[in-house]
């Protein structure tokens, strides 16, 4: 039974918890990592008309072009427009106040949390047809999952980094979906028919689409909490999940659509897969390297700490290297444990819901870490949505446990006890990387100690030392970038320019030259090139690379500005000069 009292307790309590655990965060004042690239100078979220102009894939995707943005963004503006309608919303109303984006994050995160409550309590009680469970366990359960999920030092890559609002966002749409459904279902097996809300977690599960990939594996879910939860068999489970299974398509179809507009090419399965893939990993390394990955975050819920805003995880491409072996091992053991443990007694629900904590875990995680190859390898905001089943697994089996050692008041006690502590130490995790979040400088620092073999941190610190007017800094962390990826164009023109301002004009020359045989199609590098030859007087070379520069990016106002300014200064200066 439902214990309205405690948990009218345990939501307010979960309330008050996120918002003093994050409140501290609301003053940190910066767009980290690529806040300025998908917020800061991104036009097109901050003007509602863009929205319209979604219905219209290849004007869209023109749009990288005339604003000079990474193609990333704008695949990312039409794949995720629901979630960008909040950045909208955030920017109209109150602009760039990085504390109006933390306030709604942390609220989305609150939400979060009271659902996975919700979620995992209707889990236990959607059905009578179950071992009768104890009110300890009626209670255990849910309320430790959710403060798990919402105090684990984990979540805060998806809470204060205001761009991770995607997968936060999308959880939300996530967990809405599933709780309507089991409320729904709920209903029906009470005699009380309100299909409106099934046709609402439709609609839930639709807007969650269009703010995260991640929502594809939500049909699959609910399919498996009809078989499983909910004791249905697979003919029953498709004929109630069907409105939900047509939606399958809409993300593979929006993929396939603005990857040819992108490519302009024919619409193709394999530049979909590939879309966002700008490394080149090969899918099946990028597959290997992922079972390490999914093993790697369990590690991390399970012992947090070397948490780090970029990995640098090592690429795996043989099946037979030992730490692909020793994670498949540890996935398969998972999977045969909780199927073993769910097959030996379908009726006590708490190893029903070890079984489909598991399989929710793995099943969370396919978009992102199985075979299409993302960007980056590994990122903590990916375990975002996944790790509810992984906790809700480890709650249920502990209270497995706990009845297997008696049910006695005093046993109980020290559970509770066990998970008080392990939050509060939680508590203290999550505050104490929450301060890495403070600064770019913080944020960067720390990830140059745990990943110093990166050449991405060594250049976001540069950019950070170079805010910060500390240039020497900067110019010794653009060259440790350089050094480890020497053709890193975008390396080469920071180096340059912080070069140029220290006057070194001569050193900015024989950057520029690096820079451009590294990268000869970027017109910066030679708009740096020729403010450095116009600083040493040679007017002949510095209007060469000024109209390369234009050459490259018709329009670039920069260089033709420096162009003008330079015949202007060699007309004023002809007489004296002769």
């Amino acid at each position: 039974m439902i214990d309205v009292s405690f948990r009218r307790i345990t939501l307010a309590v979960i309330i008050l918890a996120g918002i003093i655990l994050y409140s501290n965060t609301l003053n940190y004042p910066q767009f980290l990592f690529d806040g300025n690239m998908f917020l800061l100078n991104n036009p097109l979220f901050k003007d509602l008309d863009y929205y319209a102009r979604l219905f219209d894939i290849n004007d869209i995707s023109s749009l990288d072009e005339q604003f000079g943005l990474s193609p990333d963004v704008t695949t990312n503006f039409m794949m995720r427009p629901v979630a960008y309608i909040t950045f909208s919303f955030n920017y109209l109303i109150s602009g760039f106040n990085p504390a109006a984006f933390r306030s709604v994050n942390i609220t989305i995160h609150i939400l979060n949390s009271l659902l996975v409550f919700a979620c995992i309590e209707l889990f236990l009680n959607v059905t009578q047809e179950r071992t009768f469970l104890s009110r300890f366990s009626n209670r255990f359960i849910p309320a430790s999952s959710a403060f798990i999920f919402l105090l684990h030092p984990m979540q805060t890559e998806s809470v204060t980094y205001i761009t991770q609002r995607f997968t936060s966002l999308a959880a939300l749409f996530y967990l809405t979906t599933i709780w309507l459904y089991l409320i729904w279902t709920k209903q029906e097996r009470s005699g009380t028919k309100r299909n409106y809300l099934r046709w609402i977690s439709v609609a839930m599960l639709l807007l969650g689409m269009l703010a995260r990939e991640s929502l594809f594996t939500a049909p699959f879910l609910l399919v498996l909490l009809e078989l499983t939860v909910l004791g249905n068999n697979l003919k029953t489970a498709l004929r109630r999940t069907a409105p939900h299974l047509m939606l399958l398509p809409v993300i593979p179809v929006m993929v396939i659509m603005i990857s040819a507009a992108q490519y302009n090419t024919a619409p193709s399965l394999h530049e979909a897969i590939n879309v966002v893939n700008y490394v080149d990993f090969p899918i099946s390394h990028y597959a290997l390297t992922q079972l390490v990955m999914v093993v790697s975050y369990i590690r991390l819920y399970l012992l947090p700490y070397g948490q780090n805003i970029d990995p640098n995880p090592p690429l795996y491409t043989l099946p037979y290297q030992w730490p692909v072996i020793i994670s498949a091992l540890i996935i398969i053991s998972m999977f045969v444990g909780a199927f073993l443990l769910y097959r030996k007694n379908r009726v006590d629900i708490r190893r029903v819901l070890v079984f489909v904590g598991v399989c929710w875990y793995f099943l969370a995680l396919t978009v992102s870490s199985s075979f299409i190859p993302l960007p980056d390898l590994m990122a903590e905001h990916r375990a975002y949505f996944s790790s509810i089943g992984l906790i809700m697994a480890l709650i249920s089996l502990l209270d497995l446990l706990r009845t297997a050692l008696g049910e006695k008041k005093r046993i109980g006690g020290m559970f509770v006890a066990g998970i008080t502590v392990w939050c509060a130490v939680l508590i203290v995790l999550t505050y104490n990387r929450n301060t890495v979040w403070r600064s770019s400088l913080d944020l960067w620092s720390d990830a140059v100690r745990k990943s110093p073999d990166k050449d991405r941190p060594w250049y976001n610190l540069g950019l950070a030392y170079k805010t910060a007017g500390r240039s020497s800094e900067a110019v010794k962390c653009f060259r440790k970038a350089i050094e480890l990826n020497p053709e890193w164009g975008k390396a080469y023109e920071s180096l340059a320019v912080m070069l140029l301002h220290l006057k070194q004009f001569q050193e900015a020359v024989k950057v520029s030259i690096r820079g451009i045989e590294a990268d000869p199609a970027n017109p910066v590098l030679y708009n740096n090139l020729g403010i450095a030859y116009a600083e040493m007087d040679q007017d002949d070379a510095a209007r060469q690379a000024f109209s390369t520069a234009i050459a490259l990016r018709p329009g670039y106002e920069n260089a033709m500005l420096n162009l003008d300014r330079l015949e202007s200064f060699v007309e004023t200066t002809a007489g004296r000069r002769r």
